[in-house]
């Protein structure tokens, strides 16, 4: 036990923290990137999924935002004023109800004309035409969120019975998967290079251990 806590010095302490906190951190992404992805056509037709599924495709349908992820500041006069808009949550309808989807900010415009050529194709005109291409994950939503996705659908005219059997709301977070793969790799490395540096100051250890006691005594 004493060669172990002597073989860890400051360089694999680093090289092993920095390496678990990047896996951590891209674990779920990295694992995602390599599922089968579910279409939003799919996701229409009764695909099932789950928390950690891969969606990619073109999102088909889109209805108004029911939150928006936006900083707020005080002006000159106090006056509280919104600061930096950082996206918005769309609704998603899908063949069990519908999910949330987290836009980029600048994805609202386009997100805008979805929902309008949604709207219109509700009320009897042509199948939207925007393509928005999403590469994400489903999460779920967020607690501080839900109220406002049930707010939503309460207007729409759905009964708290019908809101509630519909189980708790999931959310398609937009992912950088390649950017999950590299930092999953990079990890991984770190704690090689942890391993061996570990491994190398351990051997020296007991090669120097060896040689004491085959030292004569005087």
């Amino acid at each position: 036990m004493n060669k172990i806590l002597q073989s860890i010095n400051g360089s694999i302490l680093i090289l092993f923290t920095a390496g678990m906190i990047l896996i951590l951190l891209s674990f779920s992404g990295f694992i995602t990137s390599f599922l089968p992805p579910v279409t939003f056509e799919d996701l229409l037709d009764g695909r099932e999924i789950k928390i950690g599924s891969h969606v990619e495709g073109n999102v088909v349908y889109a209805l108004d935002y029911f939150a928006s992820d936006t900083t707020y500041e005080k002006n000159s006069e106090g006056i509280i004023v919104p600061k930096k808009n950082s996206g918005n949550y769309y609704i998603i309808p899908f063949y069990g109800g519908y999910l949330g989807l987290k836009t980029d900010h600048n994805q609202n415009l386009s997100f805008d004309r979805l929902t309008d050529e949604t709207y219109a194709f509700l009320k009897g005109g042509q199948k939207p035409r925007m393509e928005i291409f999403i590469d994400g994950e489903i999460i779920p939503m967020k607690q501080k969120l839900i109220p406002y996705f049930h707010s939503y659908l309460s207007d729409a005219g759905y009964s708290e019975e019908e809101i509630n059997a519909m189980g708790s709301p999931f959310l398609i977070q937009p992912r950088a998967f390649i950017i999950n793969r590299i930092l999953f790799a990079a990890g991984t490395v770190f704690l090689f290079l942890s391993f061996l540096i570990f491994r190398r100051i351990y051997r020296r250890f007991c090669i120097l251990e060896e040689f004491s006691k085959d030292m004569p005594v005087t």
